[in-house]
């Protein structure tokens, strides 16, 4: 019985190691996704001139805060 319990922790064991690979690429392809989705979001407000600011700071880079909104820099 101990043998046998010895053989399932070894497997256990080495499918561990031969798919943490694999799960280590599907958990950066999940975070790219994710971050690619924010920045869609992010860029549809931006353009259509959604966010709100109080100051430049409330603005991402290349966007500065005019009269409550974020707007291009070159948009002035």
């Amino acid at each position: 019985m101990t043998a046998l319990r010895n053989a399932g922790a070894v497997f256990l064991a080495v499918l561990a190691s031969a798919l943490s690979p694999l799960l280590i690429w599907v958990a950066f392809v999940a975070a790219l996704r994710q971050a690619y989705a924010e920045w869609r979001v992010t860029r549809a407000q931006l353009l259509a001139g959604n966010i709100a600011c109080s100051i430049h700071d409330d603005c991402p880079p290349g966007y500065e805060c005019l009269g409550g909104r974020c707007v291009p820099v070159w948009a002035k």
